[in-house]
This record gives structure tokens, sequence and C-alpha cells, in this order.
């Protein structure tokens, strides 16, 4: 089995699946995913095998893996009800966001950013969990609000410490910013639809789901009889 991976790079490749920079269904070998975290290849398989663990990453072959397409039917129940309720539930908000609502929001949406600049992860969730609950709080159904709020404090972020305590978060979770100025521009579409991509990417950074790993040791040819802790299914074609 390979051997335990440093937090950062874990955490590196966890956010650039986040970002899409490995896109999902798309092959990447494990020398591409090496010279990305410019470690060696013991390392890097290390680190996949983190991600493999969580159910991300499916086999190709002998020497690549791709990143499983997000199933929303299979996710965490929370982020499915969040991914149902908070996209629309923030447009109908933002509608509601005044001058003086926007000047908060610009406040709130710096501590977020100074607490990823200052890699404070608790600093970070409770800016972040103050600026959504501060927008969801203008929505003009409280009951509706107070749940979503609920929804995110229940959530597991137990993948994003490391990416905050490292400095390598991704930039689909810091988007507070871009959040403030499409609701000063009342572009509400451009909302839910920033609203969602940021739900979306819960899937990835929430705890560990898989009990087998789909991911460990170095590669094998696959005309050799596997473990069947390696994988519970035939390695893609």
């Amino acid at each position: 089995m390979a051997g335990q991976a440093p937090a950062h790079l874990v955490g590196r490749l966890r956010m650039l699946v986040v970002d899409g920079v490995l896109a999902p269904d798309v092959p990447i070998s494990f020398a591409e995913v090496a010279d990305l975290l410019a470690v060696d290849s013991a390392t890097a398989v290390a680190v996949l095998w983190e991600l493999g663990r969580d159910g991300f990453l499916r086999r190709i072959g002998e020497d690549a893996v791709r990143v499983v397409p997000t199933d929303h039917e299979d996710a965490d129940q929370i982020v499915q009800i969040r991914r149902m309720l908070e996209p629309p539930a923030t447009r109908v908000a933002a509608a509601h966001a005044r001058t003086a609502d926007l000047i908060t929001l610009r406040h709130l949406a710096s501590r977020v950013a100074e607490a990823v600049d200052q890699q404070d992860y608790y600093a970070f969730r409770r800016a972040d969990d103050a600026f959504a609950a501060t927008l969801l709080s203008l929505h003009p159904n409280a009951e509706l609000a107070r749940m979503c709020t609920e929804l995110r404090l229940r959530t597991a972020y137990d993948g994003l410490r490391a990416p905050v305590e490292y400095g390598v978060l991704g930039e689909v979770l810091q988007r507070h910013t871009e959040m403030v100025d499409l609701i000063e521009s009342r572009d509400l579409a451009g909302v839910e639809a920033l609203s969602l991509a940021i739900v979306n990417s819960l899937h990835f950074v929430g705890a560990p789901r898989m009990d087998a790993p789909h991911l460990v040791a170095e590669p094998v040819g696959l005309d050799l009889e596997m473990d069947g802790e390696f994988l519970e299914a035939e390695p893609d074609a």
C-alpha cells in the first residue's frame, strides 16, 4: 500500500479537482499528476490513493486515473438538499439586497479573504458562514433562510482544512467578492449559478465516504490477479 501522503499535496490535488483542472472522465497519468504536484511517482500514487479512497477516482489501465463525474443522487444527503434549496434561495435573497446590505457583504467578503491569506481554517469557516448567513437573511421567508443556514452548519468539510491551512484553497470556494459584484449588478441568474457551483464543489471536500479504496499501491498489470482491497470492480478499459 502507498505510504502516507503529505496533507498539503492531498489538499492541492483535491482543489485541482474542485476547480476543474482535472476534468471528469478525462484520463490523467500518474506521471502527469507527479508533474502537477512536482513530486516523485511514489508520492503521486500516495496522494491519488487519498482521493481514490473517497471514491472520486477510478483506475484506468496500469498507470492512469480519471475523475468520476459528480452524481448528485449519490452525494451526501445534506449536500443534495442544499443543492435544491440554497441556490434559488440565494437568488431571491440577492434580489432584496439594499446598498447598506452590499456594504456589509463586502466587509464580510474581505474577512473571508483575510482568513484565507492568514491560512486560518477556523476563521475562514466563521467568515464564510457569516457571509452566507447574512446574505440568506435577506430572504423574505425567514424559515427557509434559517433552514439553509442550518444545512450549511451540518455539512461536512473534512477535506477543506488542509487546503486552507496550506494556502491552496480552490478558487471556486473563495468567490465571495464576485458574489457581491453579481448582486450589485443585479445579475440574479449569475448569483444562482455561482451559488450552485459552490454547493456542487462540496461533493469533493466532505468526509471520506468509501470503505474500500479504488486506488492503492504501485501500478500493476491488468493480467495480474488483483487483491480484493484494490478495486471493487475491474479497472476501466
